[in-house]
Formats: C-alpha cells, structure tokens, sequence
C-alpha cells in the first residue's frame, strides 16, 4: 500500500458519504460525521464504467478525527463483497499486545465505500495491522495485487504522540515502557558503564540522552550553531559520537567542525575544522581515535574520504573514497561507520552480490579491506522473506536485520512499516509493532520507540 501526505478540508473528505444504510461490527454507528484531519492518504478514484475486464483496486485512507479517534476510509471502484472485506480484516488482524481487544465499526456507505471506525485507547501505546487482500469483488475477484504487495495493509497505531521507548521479551512476552522526546533523530550509543545501550534523543533546543535499562536521563543543551555551518537533510545542526566516555564524547556541529564535549559542564574544545562536509563520524573503543567521513567530491555525492583524528584533532590517517552510497547529489545525509575495534571501522558501501550487507571491514592501521559477510542469513531465511514479504528481492531489509544475542531471532522493518521478528528455529514471523526498530538488550528484549512515523537512526 502506498500512502502520500495530504492536507483537504474535512468537508471534502465527507462529501457523497452520507445517506447510506450502515452496518456496524463490535459497535454501532454514530449518527453524524466528525470533523477529520488526514494523516495519509491514497489517490482518491474516479468513478469509472463498470467492467467485467477491469482491475479491482482499493483505495485506503486513514484519518485521526479532530477531536480524537481514527478511521480507516476504504473506496473501491467496482461494489465490495461485504462479507469478504470483515473477514480479511478478521483473518489477518495482529496486535502489539494480544490482550487488549481491537474495538471497531463497520460503515457502509455505499457498495463501494466503507468507514473502519477505530475505538482506541488513545492514552496506551498499542499498535496494530491487517491485510485486505482476501477481500473479494461481488463477481469474486480478488484485490491482491503480486506486483504492489503492501498496498492493501494497514497499520494503525494508537497514543498520545508524547513518544515511548519500549522492550518485549519477544519468548517471555514481558513489556516496560519508558517515556521518551518526540524526534526526528534516535541514535544508540555505547558507554563504559553499561554493555546495554543508551539512546540519544536529538532535540532542537535539547537533546537527552536515555539509557536503556534504568531509564535515566542525561539532558544535553544544544550549542550555538556553528558561522557557516553546511545544511543537511536530517534538521539537526550537531553530530554526536556513536559512544559517550566517563565525563566526555566528540560532537561535530553544523557538519564541519569538530568538537570534544565536557559531559559535565558542557563546554567544548574545537579541535578540527573539516573544509567539505561531514557525512558521519564514529569514535574508538578507547576514545583515542575519531574516524570522521566527509564529501569526496566537491558537490555533495555519493563518494566519502575517511579521516582518522587523535584526541587533539591531529591527522593520523586518511583514505579516499573509503565509503560510498549511492544516491542523488546535493542530498547531506548520515552515512554510518562504527569501530569494530580499537583497530577496524566498519565502513558503508553500496550492495551487490559481492557485498550483501553494503558493508567493509577497513584496518586503520595497514589501509586492508574487506567485505563484511554474515553467515546468519541463509536460503531458507532468504526462501521464507522472499515469501513473507512477497517481494523477489529483500537486500535492504536483509542488511538491516538485527539479531538477537542468541542469533535464534531477526528483528526487521517490513515494507509495510511494521516491525516483524523471523525465528529461525521455528521459521515463523511475529509482528511486534508499529514504530521505530532500535535493537536487543543483552537480556533477549527487543527495544524499539513509538515516536513518530519518520525517525532516523543511521
């Protein structure tokens, strides 16, 4: 299912939608149409001639009410088989959290035009998803499609917007939430203290620095933005280390300029002024070393140089084109590198047969590469996406994958959006939620945020 982003008046929406008989499902219909604020949206359909040769298409629109609630809007261009629709949406019902009871109500306004009202508890952080697919046309024709496999999916998700972090033992079933900042920008950082990760939450006026245990927070200001500082595509001005010291980590603002920063009284030492901008950075181990890749070219494209820092700012190693993305020029966004190693940076490179996970191992020390391999994703993995997905080519979401410390589990972000779990033992799929995919803890949880629909973290 494809979705683009629309704002029209609600009485635009409602227009040809009143007048019909309507049948409800767990609930009964109100009499009068509220207000509604789309939040995505479908290309709506014209009225075409009826034909017996004409494709069956769905049309899915889903709405938040102003006010509160949501609806899902479902418009067909030949009448719907009524029956078929609720029970596709029955059949292929998941849930975040199975003991809460997915309310709703069927509104039909005409052969063609259903409402699914939703009765959420705005106040919990759930989420959910279903697949229409099996609904059928009264003549019996199906609306799958092989060639747009996710267009008839849906996924809903309910609460307030103040934004959460989440952990789900993904066996045991147990759940902890920890509040946490609406972002644009999540990013796991490592520290000494802890082998479980903290998560840094990048704010416009602060960012906080969540760790993923005990829920405490470490509230960072935002510094001046940098005189001359290179735009980018991600709105955040400052760049921080992908690992956070005792009392200290590196930051780089405004995408040229980088910076050591006192954790303590948040001053900041510059240490080096880059003369193209940065597309990502990364520190060792020991906090001797900082890798920093800028712009190869004098455009913004896809090709990176890699720079090795000490903790002065001096020079101590650099390679050209160490690290390359494909993607359109002028666009600046984060390229991720991360140290393996006191020795080993593990740099991006674009995907090929050659290189499944677009990933090189690069020594620092002698300049050798290597292609990253990883033995975990086999063909029956590969067989059971390709068919879970119904898609001939997974490369990205294979790369992406993340394991469970056991290596039994992959946690994954589906092309419908959702978070999904394979068990390479059982060779089963699991829907987990709605939400932003951030990774395991050492104990077998998997941890994730409901923020917002669009959250990066590189």
């Amino acid at each position: 299912m494809r979705y683009m982003a629309a704002i029209v008046l609600a009485a635009a929406l409602l227009s040809g939608c009143q007048g019909a008989d309507k049948a409800g499902v767990n609930g009964s219909s109100p009499s009068s149409q509220p207000e509604v604020s789309p939040t995505a949206m479908s290309a709506t359909p014209s009225a075409p001639a009826s034909s017996s040769m004409e494709e069956p298409l769905l049309y899915i629109e889903q709405l938040r009410i102003i006010g509160g609630g949501q609806l899902v809007q479902v418009k067909s261009n030949i009448d719907i088989d009524q029956k078929s629709l609720e029970q596709a949406l029955k059949n292929s019902l998941q849930t975040s959290d199975p003991e809460t009871e997915f309310r709703y109500t069927l509104e039909w306004e005409s052969p063609r035009f259903v409402q699914i009202r939703l009765h959420l508890d705005e106040n919990s952080v759930w989420s959910g998803t279903f697949n229409l697919d099996e609904a059928v046309t009264v003549d019996g024709r199906k609306y799958a499609s092989t060639e747009q496999p996710y267009r008839n999916t849906v996924v809903i998700r309910a609460g307030d917007g103040e934004g959460s972090l989440l952990f789900q033992g993904v066996t045991s079933g147990t759940r902890r939430v920890v509040p946490a900042w609406n972002t644009g920008w999540i990013k796991p950082v490592q520290t000494r203290e802890s082998v479980a990760p903290s998560y840094l939450f990048y704010g416009q006026e602060k960012h906080h620095l969540v760790h993923a245990l005990t829920g405490e927070a470490l509230e960072i200001p935002v510094f001046a933005q940098e005189k001359d500082a290179y735009g980018n595509d991600y709105g955040y001005h400052e760049m921080y280390s992908d690992r956070f010291y005792e009392d200290f980590t590196y930051m780089i603002s405004g995408n040229k300029t980088l910076y050591r920063v006192d954790l303590k009284g948040f001053t900041s030492k510059k240490l080096h002024v880059f003369n193209k901008p940065v597309y990502g950075m990364s520190s060792s181990p020991d906090s001797k070393r900082i890798a920093v890749l800028t712009a190869h070219d004098e455009f913004i494209g896809p090709g990176a140089d890699l720079t090795v820092l000490d903790q002065q700012g001096k020079i101590l190693h650099s390679r050209e084109n160490a690290a390359f993305i494909s993607h359109s020029d002028g666009f600046l966004f984060v390229y991720s590198l991360a140290w393996e190693d006191d020795s080993h940076l593990i740099l991006p490179a674009d995907r090929d047969e050659h290189n499944p996970l677009g990933q090189i191992r690069y020594n620092t020390g002698n300049g050798a590469s290597s292609v990253m391999q990883d033995e975990r994703i086999t063909d029956p993995l590969k067989q059971d996406l390709k068919e879970h997905e119904r898609q001939p080519h997974n490369d990205l979401l294979l790369s992406g994958l993340k394991w469970s410390p056991d290596n039994r589990f992959a946690a994954f972000k589906s092309g419908t959006g959702a978070i999904q779990v394979y068990d390479t033992q059982e060779r089963t799929f699991t829907f987990v939620s709605a939400g932003t995919l951030l990774g395991w803890m050492p104990d077998g949880t998997l941890a994730w945020a409901d923020i917002k629909d669009l959250v990066y973290t590189f």
